[in-house]
């Protein structure tokens, strides 16, 4: 049978209805529709949310650039070609290097063995695009220059290298200034390979920003010579090649002329932040009469070095504007001795070996609320009890006895009073002949053999012991006491007694007195 030709621009109508904001799913733009309008109207919706999320209308013209921006509206192969210029993109990234270099004694630069080159061989040498480790040719190759590649201000060319310290990884000084490197090649081949072979061989020229701090110099060998040092290169990447890690790198910040690196800038940076110190650390103090010294807020002296080894004379002050010195050590050991109140009545404690002085003629006094024990080393294994030795007193009832007994007197006063009051020699008398009760007895009365002892001084009744045939007998005063004897009639110049009963013929009396203080 015959076909039938449709002519499409007159058979297939345009839509009835214009629809651009169907929110986009599989329902809404497959599974529901009937027709080829709802088919279109789901087209037209995804281009819309496609150019702008739904904001405007499907038909917008694309935004118009500002008068700032390259170019006018960009489509699919613009954008393509502005992508592929930004994957493209240059970027400079530091590169550290942890590989020791030496630098050689009188230079201020060093030439880089194979091993010490960056990771990245491929040397960019100049004003160029090319990826690989930045580098200014250096036309006397093998001694210090200045050659560089010229970057956003005299004192940050492209080429400059940080060095540190390869031991602490502390940035290298000169004359308080940053040292840093110029990166720089012997071949002038952009994009040729470094080998650290003749003539592909880099070199690092150590440089610091001048004094005025608008341009760099070189810095006098003196300052790294024979140093060990790591560095850091710059190496040019495309934007499509940095790796996550790239991004951890900090940007090069210019240091103002007028800043310099202070101990306030370190303080200040450090904050609160505790120091973690790892190694040893020391503070030279480096002539006589320079000193370290610590203050307070106003300014007063708290604590202080001062140099004086040469002399003797090296002083560590804890200064009076000290509230409190506060040592809570579990041993405080002063190797030397002490002298303490050098502005009084010094006392010098271990000084003299051994001895606790005053060097003044001021009375030396131990006191405390507490008790006072005297030992030595000789109470260890003796059969002392007291462990902590002999007690000076109990209580103070002892002191008032101490008193009435010796008068307020040193202890060796009172030791002598004490062996003064001790007991003489013992005197034995016999009788010879029979007495009667209360009559004198003595040798001058011609009844004892034997002369007793003079006992008219002191107390008649406490100072002097008399036994009669080895019976201690009890003193009276006089006969009125009643007791066993009593004075006779003169104990001064003839020593007499006299009993309350008869003393017979080979009875024998023993006197024992006492001295007096």
């Amino acid at each position: 049978m015959a076909r039938t030709f449709i002519r499409q621009d007159t058979q297939i109508r345009k839509s009835d209805a214009y629809t651009d904001n169907i929110t986009p799913s599989l329902a809404n733009y497959e599974t529901n529709t009937v027709n080829i309008e709802d088919d279109l109207n789901s087209l037209r919706s995804q281009v819309h949310n496609l150019l702008n999320n739904f904001a405007g209308k499907w038909y917008d013209d694309l935004n118009t650039p500002s008068a700032l921006d390259l170019g006018s509206e960009r489509g699919v192969n613009d954008l393509n070609t502005d992508l592929h210029a930004l994957e493209r993109k240059r970027v400079l990234v530091t590169t550290a290097s942890l590989t020791d270099v030496t630098v050689g004694a009188g230079n201020n630069f060093v030439v880089l063995a194979l091993g010490e080159l960056p990771s990245n061989t491929t040397a960019a040498i100049g004003a160029v695009t090319t990826t690989g480790t930045v580098a200014a040719f250096n036309a006397s190759f093998g001694a210090h220059d200045l050659a560089e590649v010229a970057g956003s201000t005299a004192i940050s060319p492209k080429n400059l290298c940080g060095v540190y310290d390869a031991s602490t990884r502390d940035p290298v000084l000169s004359s308080n200034r940053v040292v840093y490197a110029l990166f720089q090649t012997e071949s002038s081949t952009d994009g040729s390979t470094m080998t650290g072979t003749t003539p592909n061989r880099a070199q690092l020229s150590f440089v610091r920003i001048n004094a005025t701090g608008d341009d760099l110099e070189a810095v006098p060998f003196a300052d790294v010579e024979n140093k060990v040092i790591n560095y850091t290169s710059v190496t040019r990447k495309a934007l499509e090649d940095l790796t996550e890690q790239d991004f951890l790198k900090g940007a090069e910040v210019d240091v103002p002329s007028a800043s310099s690196e202070t101990r306030q800038v370190a303080y200040d940076n450090q904050g609160a932040t505790p120091v973690n110190l790892t190694t040893n650390a020391i503070l030279d103090i480096e002539g006589a009469g320079l000193y370290w010294e610590i203050r307070d807020d106003l300014e007063a002296t708290l604590f202080r070095i001062t140099e004086g080894s040469a002399g003797g004379t090296t002083t560590l002050l804890v200064s009076g504007d000290v509230d409190t010195f506060d040592s809570s050590a579990v041993i405080n050991d002063f190797d030397q001795g002490i002298r303490v109140d050098t502005g009084g009545q010094r006392i010098n404690v271990g000084e003299t070996a051994g001895l606790i002085e005053s060097t003044t003629t001021n009375d030396l006094r131990i006191l405390g609320a507490g008790e006072l024990y005297l030992d030595d080393g000789n109470q260890t294994g003796s059969t002392w009890a007291q462990t902590s030795g002999i007690k000076l007193s109990d209580t103070t009832a002892e002191w008032n006895a101490f008193e009435a007994n010796f008068g307020e007197v040193s202890l060796l006063a009172a030791i002598n009073a004490s062996y003064a009051k001790d007991r003489a020699a013992k005197v034995y008398s016999n009788v010879t002949v029979t007495t009667v009760a209360d009559a004198d007895v003595s040798l001058a009365d011609g009844n004892l053999d034997t002369a007793l002892p003079d006992m008219s001084t002191g107390s008649f009744t406490l100072d002097y012991d008399v036994y009669l045939n080895g019976e201690l007998l009890r003193p009276g005063a006089d006969a009125s006491a009643n007791n066993d004897y009593y004075p006779g009639t003169s104990l001064a110049t003839a020593a007499q007694l006299k009993f309350e009963f008869s003393v017979k013929l080979g009875d024998v009396l023993c006197v024992i007195p006492y001295r007096q203080p």
